[in-house]
Parts: structure tokens; C-alpha cells; sequence
């Protein structure tokens, strides 16, 4: 029993020796540990403070070079070729004849016609004498009267006819290949070329349809085109009132001169179109915004902290997007490390 207690006594006293140092050890490192957790809690960023600026509003899309005028030339009577007049894409006057088409019975015809009428000319005049007499009844004469008029119909019928055996420019411009040659035998279903008036050109181009109440008739565009250092300039002249379905977007009709037939149907083309200048815009780097399954938010250094804001978007630009509600100017907004932060995170800001 006497080893007993010496043994108690003694781990008594080790205890009560050994217990609060470890305590205190063991304080100081939760303590250290608190620390460096709340110093490692701290996320470095980079902000920027929104400044409301004018926006010169602007639209860049895609489009397509159309001609002036544009026409498949054809033959409205089915009829063998016998004289071509023109070269493949060179310019031709309107009203230049392009093509010929045979025409040697339509003029048998003709000479018939003009046989006849004259024929019946000559027995009217006879008759009018008798007529004149009382030697002949008026109805006949009437008759006679009737078959020379029913003639110089079927002369003008025939003459109606002859004309559309010369194939003729309907406006001035620059003719393309020709698909046929003498000798062969055309219809109107056959193109016998094309027709193209390139002095001025259209430029077709879609813009989506959050910008319809934004651009009026007349409003400038810019574009180039492949090959040419050059912007070139126009003006918008229409548009097709349709918004397409899929796309959700307008297309829009300019007109630009072409000094030097330079710009040629079916170019592509990279389209800016200058719209209404935008005054007091909250622009912010478009690396910012944060999608959502429903809008999208920012992430604004508020106090040391990470406060994230749901916003709505305007007008975006190739590095810019415009926000229309959720910040103000004034506001401080976080640009990098978006990903790794959470509401309320701590952050530091490093630029």
C-alpha cells in the first residue's frame, strides 16, 4: 500500500507539472494556426472602379456584296441563234443588242400581211367609188373596212414578234459568260447570259434584333473586303422586316458607290455599322461576368469582402460589355480570380 501511494503521489506531481505546459503549447499553435488561416483566407485581386463613359455605339457583323442590278438574260420565243454582238464580260449600253434570233419565216409573214392589206386597200378604194354611186351596199363596204383592220392587227402582232428576235441590254452594265453559241436553239427556259450593274453595289447584313430600335435609314456603315487595305463607306437604304427564327437577327440593305468596280458581287465582307452614341455607359471587361444557369453576376470588393451582384447586359464589344442594371459608377469591381471566390470571401487587392 506504501508503494502505492508513492507511486500516486509522484504521478500527481507530474501531472499537475507536464498538464499546463502542454496547454499552453497547444493554445499557441491554435492561435498560430487561427493566423495563418486567416492571412491564407485573404485572395489576392485585381479591381476596377466603374466610371460611367459615352459609348459610341457600334455593330460589328458579317455580309454579302450584292449587284445594283442584276439579270438573267433569256429568250422569251423559242427560235435558233444566228448572231451574237457582244463580248463575255465587257460593258454594254442599254438597249445594245446581245443577241439574234431567227426571224426569216416571222418576215414571210410579214411580207404576206403587207400584201394583203395592200390588196385590200386598193378594192376599198374601188368600192368607196361604187359606194359613192349607190352601186354598192354599205354593209359591204363596211365588211371591207373590217378585214383591212384585222389585218394591220396581224401586222402588229407580227411586228411584236419580230422585236423579241433581237435580245436587247435592259440596262446598262457588264455582261457575263455567254452559255450558247450560233445555231443553237434557245427557250425561255435556257440563260443565255447575265447582266450585272456594278457602279453602285448593295451590301447585305444582319444585326440582332435587341438593336431594331436603334438604327434608322441613312445611318453610315463601314466595311472591307478581302484584298483591300481600304475601308469603304455606305449608307443604309432598307431592310427586311422578317427576323429570322433561328438566328434572331434583321437584315439590313446598304448602298456604296464603286469608283473602279473594285467591289464585286458575292464578296464577303466585315461590316461596321455606327448606331446612336450611348451617354453615361457602365462598361466592364467582359473576362468579369460570370454566367449563370439563369443571367449572369459580378463580383464587387465591398469592406475587405467578395459581394456578388446579378447584372443585366447591354451592347458587347470585343473586350467590353455594357452593363444596364445591377452596379453603378463608383462601384469596385473584381477582374481576376473570380473562379476561386465565394460570397463574402475575403479578399486583398493587389492592383
Amino acid at each position: 500500500v506504501r508503494n502505492i501511494s508513492v507511486i500516486l503521489i509522484v504521478i500527481i506531481i507530474g501531472a499537475l507539472l507536464i498538464v499546463p505546459k502542454l496547454l499552453i503549447s497547444d493554445k499557441n499553435k491554435q492561435q498560430g494556426s487561427s493566423n495563418q488561416g486567416s492571412q491564407q483566407s485573404e485572395t489576392p485581386v485585381d479591381v476596377f472602379v466603374i466610371k460611367p463613359i459615352d459609348l459610341e455605339n457600334e455593330v460589328s457583323t458579317t455580309g454579302t456584296i450584292i449587284a445594283n442590278e442584276t439579270v438573267d438574260i433569256r429568250s422569251e420565243l423559242t427560235r435558233k441563234i444566228t448572231g451574237i454582238y457582244f463580248n463575255e464580260g465587257t460593258y454594254v449600253q442599254q438597249g445594245k443588242v446581245l443577241f439574234k434570233l431567227d426571224d426569216s419565216d416571222l418576215l414571210a409573214r410579214l411580207r404576206r400581211l403587207d400584201l394583203d392589206e395592200e390588196l385590200n386597200l386598193k378594192q376599198q378604194d374601188r368600192e368607196k367609188q361604187l359606194l359613192d354611186k349607190g352601186l354598192l351596199n354599205a354593209e359591204e363596204y363596211d365588211i371591207r373596212e373590217t378585214n383591212i383592220e384585222k389585218i394591220r392587227a396581224d401586222i402588229e402582232v407580227l411586228e411584236v414578234e419580230l422585236s423579241k428576235t433581237e435580245i436587247t441590254a435592259p440596262f446598262s452594265g457588264i455582261t457575263g459568260f455567254r452559255n450558247v453559241s450560233i445555231g443553237s436553239l434557245v427557250s425561255n427556259a435556257v440563260d443565255l447570259t447575265t447582266i450585272q450593274d456594278i457602279s453602285r453595289v448593295k451590301v447585305d447584313f444582319s444585326i440582332p434584333e435587341k438593336y431594331i430600335s436603334l438604327f434608322t435609314i441613312g445611318q453610315d456603315i463601314t466595311f472591307n473586303v478581302e484584298g483591300y487595305d481600304e475601308d469603304f463607306t455606305g449608307k443604309v437604304i432598307s431592310y427586311d422586316p422578317l427576323i429570322n427564327e433561328n438566328s434572331r437577327t434583321i437584315v439590313l440593305r446598304a448602298s456604296a458607290n464603286n469608283k473602279g468596280s473594285k467591289l464585286l458581287p458575292g464578296s464577303f465582307v466585315k461590316v461596321k455599322l455606327k448606331l446612336e452614341n450611348i451617354v453615361n455607359s457602365i462598361m466592364i471587361p467582359t473576362e468579369s461576368l460570370i454566367p449563370k444557369l439563369k443571367g449572369q453576376s459580378v463580383i464587387l470588393y465591398q469592406n475587405g469582402k467578395a459581394i456578388f451582384k446579378d447584372v443585366e447586359t447591354g451592347i458587347r464589344g470585343e473586350k467590353e460589355i455594357q452593363i444596364t442594371s445591377g452596379i453603378n459608377s463608383g462601384d469596385t469591381l473584381v477582374t481576376t480570380n473570380i473562379l476561386r471566390l465565394k460570397p463574402n470571401n475575403k479578399v486583398k487587392i493587389v492592383n
